[in-house]
């Protein structure tokens, strides 16, 4: 039996088992000793004298004492199903949930609080925090069957509630509606399960490893077998953590700094740059981008970090990683992707470079114009004139821009364009026009429609020569040559796309020579 399947067979035996021969339900305890200590530590969370810290052991361990020895109380089992989330994550939500369900299904005349409203506001305590934890930022693929058992006891306890409360229910239909409508996506698109699918039962032992201290090492030889045992330790708890939340800091932070931290030095290679190292099979680089491509962000996380653990110079991986976390509006993992690789990057000058055996690159054309933008800005100094200068407050047109990438991920780039071109017509002056015309262009080539981008590019850099004020902007007319550039490396290659590369390029030099060495 797994360590899924006991919890939840305790909790339901606890459910089950009488208070005493005499009385199953046992007698209110609302006004005990027991349940006021259980409310004075719940309230912690928002007292401001307290450190806010709830002890949910505590909360766990006193909630199960009291159904088990004193009352079957819907409000204590509310609480000991959340303290069992805080404790064993979606293994202790289901054990905890799958309780409420055999109470309220079997055991409605009898349980306690006796008032109809009562018992609707024990059950309604849960729905906020179910809320917060059941999104779309869950990996759910790999623990289907799991998530399938939450399903079924969430509609269950709704079903209930609803027999037995009418108007005054809680409202969990919305929940389990939008989890079940998650488990069936994840279905229809399953694959095989891999590694990762085992990561769960290993976790405890896993980290039992990486945080137990194990013979002393006095060579060489041993500190790299402790450094080795350390990332394969680490792997089962990072995809643990990420499962639970896909844009987890912790995981990405541990898995990045095992991953680079025995690297230090570039891999050998010959004067075209190739190495003898091996990428990704393609089968497997196209499963990735159609599960992308299927907006399956939070499973393709667990995937792709797991991929990526076992590949240190897999730089598309850590591009597509960032894509997966930016979908799910997750700017600080985003940042946290960013700022490890580009520390790599600061301590191997010219990784970026390097090629597969096949002479495929480290980095292809989209995972460079990403670590352009948003890698290397952090470690820019202050002084290099990378960004054009904005004021203290955003100018209209970047905060629309800003405003539009969510609209462009979930309804395309037609919708969001039309957002954009709503401020485009309401702009006064030649200037304004020009910078809502440069969102404009920057949102296509973010939507990835480069030939679209470099079109708009071509005019707006048109516009700068003819008018002469490429001399009066160079920071902008830097910005428009150089998004330009990007397009035409990521277009596909003809005489003529490579001619206007190369011509790009000269001006860019021209213009500031430190960016071309960037």
């Amino acid at each position: 039996m797994s360590y899924s399947s006991k919890l939840s067979a305790h909790y339901l035996e606890l459910a089950k088992v009488s208070v005493s021969k005499e009385n199953f339900a046992g007698e209110d305890v609302r006004f005990s000793g027991e349940f006021e200590a259980l409310e004075s530590e719940l309230a912690k969370a928002s007292s401001m004298h307290e450190s806010g810290q709830i002890d949910w052991l505590k909360i766990r361990e006193n909630s199960e004492t009291l159904l088990r020895t004193q009352s079957k109380d819907l409000r204590v089992g509310a609480w000991l199903t959340w303290a069992l989330y805080q404790r064993e994550s979606f293994q202790g939500l289901l054990a905890g949930l799958g309780m409420l369900h055999h109470l309220s299904e079997n055991h409605w005349a009898e349980v306690h609080p006796n008032k109809p409203r009562t018992r609707s506001a024990a059950i309604s305590w849960l729905v906020p925090r179910l809320e917060q934890v059941l999104t779309e930022n869950i990996a759910i693929k790999e623990q289907l069957p799991m998530f399938r058992r939450l399903v079924e006891h969430l509609e269950g306890l709704d079903a209930a509630c609803t027999e037995h409360l009418g108007d005054d229910a809680p409202l969990l239909l919305p929940i389990s509606r939008r989890l079940k409508n998650m488990v069936q996506r994840a279905a229809d698109n399953q694959p095989e399960p891999g590694v990762v699918g085992a990561a769960v039962a290993q976790v405890k032992q896993a980290a039992t490893q990486l945080f137990t201290p194990g013979a002393p090492i006095d060579n060489e030889k041993e500190a790299h077998k402790a450094l080795r045992a350390q990332q394969e330790s680490a792997r089962p708890l990072c995809a643990w953590w990420l499962k639970q939340k896909a844009t987890d800091l912790r995981a990405l932070r541990l898995n990045r700094t095992l991953l680079w931290l025995p690297i230090d030095a570039v891999p050998e290679r010959n004067a075209e740059q190739i190495t003898v190292l091996r990428g990704l099979p393609a089968d497997k680089l196209k499963a990735y981008q159609d599960r992308f491509d299927q907006a399956k962000y939070a499973d393709l996380l667990v995937e792709l970090e797991a991929s990526l653990a076992k590949a240190p110079f897999w730089f598309d991986g850590q591009r597509m990683a960032w894509e997966c976390l930016q979908a799910l509006n997750a700017e600080m993992a985003m940042r946290e992707v960013e700022i490890h690789f580009a520390l790599l990057i600061q301590r191997l000058p010219g990784i970026i470079e390097l090629r597969y055996h096949d002479g495929a690159p480290f980095a292809d054309p989209a995972t460079r114009a990403w670590i352009s933008g948003h890698v290397m800005p952090h470690l820019q100094t202050a002084s290099a004139p990378r960004k054009v200068e904005v004021a203290d407050t955003q100018p209209a047109w970047e905060l629309a821009l800003e405003e539009v990438l969510p609209i462009l991920r979930k309804d395309g780039l037609k919708a969001a364009v039309q957002i954009l071109k709503q401020g485009l017509q309401s702009a006064q002056g030649g200037r304004v026009r020009f910078f809502w015309q440069f969102a404009l262009a920057r949102l296509c080539f973010m939507a990835k429609k480069y030939e679209l981008a470099k079109t708009q590019l071509e005019t707006l850099d048109q516009t700068l020569q003819d008018s002469g004020l490429n001399a009066w902007e160079p920071d902008l007319a830097l910005e428009v040559l150089h998004l330009l550039h990007s397009c035409c490396e990521l277009l596909p290659q003809n005489h003529a796309v490579r001619e206007r590369k190369e011509e790009i390029y000269r001006r860019l030099c021209h213009l500031d020579l430190e960016v071309v060495l960037e």
